[in-house]
């Protein structure tokens, strides 16, 4: 379902140092209605304390019908994550969509400057593309156990949080097997069947266990979801 569809649609702006929050406000998207961002906009970014490197405009925001239009003029630049995917370098103006889009606002040093677009409910894009995948190219692949959910999930924690940690890794496979209470052995078997079922949904090469490679192909295909009842930490 686009965001424009739903009442329940909102932007948060979060800015972290290394100390944890400094600021956090969430702002309902009503239709059409832009909202600037930044440092001189109606919508405040990089104020207390104050950072020249965030532009007095940054980004702009509109909830359309076909998703979140997004304008980045910020100068120093804006990273797209869209959750659970890789990042991207954002294009001056397009349409994003997901229930979890992230914008990270570059400043100065190691503060971050977060704008998260969010929506509740299931995500028509990769309901649909689930759908297409099953349909035509294997109709067995069957979703994820929730034991093949628990290990590919801890494995990747990083990639899948909200907001996105930066940078992000895969944890070792020990550190896995730890939290799950199983051997490595046991990671590793669980993990060649998450793999599987990516190839069975298109992944084109063999990737090691530890690459989100694949992940991204579950997540593109609706098989991995954002925990919509997660309170977005740092």
């Amino acid at each position: 379902m686009s965001p424009s569809a739903r009442a329940d649609c909102r932007v948060a702006i979060v800015e972290t140092s290394v100390e944890g929050v400094i600021h956090r406000s969430t702002l309902s998207a009503a239709p059409n209605a832009v909202l600037a961002i930044g440092r001189e906009a109606p919508v405040p970014l990089g104020v207390e304390p104050l950072d020249r490197r965030i532009s007095r405009v940054a980004v702009e925001v509109t909830r359309t019908d076909d998703g979140w239009l997004v304008r980045s003029v910020n100068r120093n630049g804006v990273v797209v994550h869209p959750w659970g995917m890789p990042s991207y370098l954002a294009r001056p103006r397009e349409v994003l969509s997901g229930s979890r889009v992230a914008l990270r606002i570059l400043g100065t040093g190691d503060a971050r400057y977060w704008v998260l677009l969010e929506h509740d409910g299931p995500d028509d894009e990769q309901a649909s593309a689930r759908t297409s995948v099953l349909t035509d190219v294997d109709p067995t692949v069957r979703p994820l156990t929730k034991a093949q959910r628990d290990v590919v999930t801890a494995l990747f924690c990083d990639l899948l949080s909200w907001p996105p940690v930066v940078p992000s890794e895969p944890r070792q496979l020990k550190q896995v097997a730890r939290q799950i209470g199983i051997s490595v052995s046991g990671v590793q078997a669980r993990l060649h069947e998450v793999r599987a079922k990516a190839e069975s949904l298109g992944l084109s090469r063999r990737v090691p266990l530890a690459d989100p490679e694949y992940l991204y192909v579950l997540v593109r295909a609706g098989y991995l979801q954002p925990d919509l009842d997660a309170v977005p930490t740092t």
